[in-house]
């Protein structure tokens, strides 16, 4: 059997085009309408929900406290130096404690420019600039006036003692060229005999304190930038940076037990 399929047309012609166009409107306004009302509500949720979990917290950075620097003014010239006798500095740091024994004999003119820097509280809030495996050198100022008034370079001495371990010299760049700057050896350093480096004191306690100095930052420190802005430019960009509190002339008597560092 043979169906056919028939379309009745002659009732296309009795919808009525404007109803449906009214319908569509309509549908497309209810539509929006919930959508909007979907997407407000949503914002106004999402607004009201700020700030009422935990976020991470940025970490507040401490502004750097700088060493205290006191220093005076001083004796600046080595004339009438002592040859004999002997005197200890106590140097109080951010690591510890640590004391020197001068010899005269080893260095007088060296050993009067120590003294003298010393009493005027030059190296008071000084940092400990270059640290490595075989040296520790330090004598830079924390106040570039400081710097600039003791500028006055010393007569060199001859070589009396070598440079072992736990020995101080005077720093050098060229002949007669010594200032404040101290170096102080962590190892045997015999080949600064033979450039001049004249010993004149030892470290008689403190050994262990000296050897645990910070030494993370190396020798990244720049001395002319250090020169220029004192120990604003240090702890700026060197904050962990050990330094001397304080230094001073103490008795004759030993203030320590502890074995000296020297190493002959």
């Amino acid at each position: 059997m043979r169906v056919v399929c028939q379309f009745d047309y002659s009732s296309v012609a009795k919808i009525d085009s404007k109803k449906i166009q009214a319908t569509i409107k309509l549908s497309i306004k209810e539509f929006m309408g919930f959508s909007m009302s979907k997407y407000c509500t949503l914002l106004l949720i999402v607004s009201l929900c700020v700030g009422c979990f935990p976020t991470e917290k940025e970490e507040v950075v401490e502004p750097v406290t700088l060493p205290s620097v006191n220093w005076e003014e001083g004796k600046t010239s080595v004339e009438n130096a002592a040859t004999e006798g002997e005197y200890r500095v106590k140097f109080e740091t951010t690591a510890g404690d640590f004391v020197l024994l001068v010899h005269r004999d080893w260095a007088p003119l060296g050993a009067e420019r120590l003294h003298a820097l010393v009493e005027s509280k030059f190296y008071d809030g000084v940092a400990f600039h270059q640290v490595n495996p075989g040296m520790l050198q330090f004598g830079i100022s924390g106040d570039p006036k400081a710097t600039t008034y003791w500028d006055k370079p010393i007569a060199d001495e001859p070589v009396k003692e070598s440079n072992y371990a736990a020995v101080v010299s005077f720093a050098k760049k060229g002949e007669n060229s010594r200032r404040t700057q101290l170096c102080l050896s962590l190892v045997e350093n015999s080949y600064m005999d033979g450039e001049g480096y004249s010993p004149l004191a030892e470290v008689e306690s403190g050994w262990e304190v000296v050897k645990s100095i910070n030494s993370e930052y190396g020798i990244n420190a720049s001395e002319e930038k250090i020169k220029q802005q004192g120990n604003e430019y240090i702890f700026k960009n060197f904050p962990n940076m050990d330094y001397i509190i304080q230094a001073t002339i103490v008795s004759n008597e030993s203030e320590s037990d502890e074995e000296a560092g020297t190493q002959k």
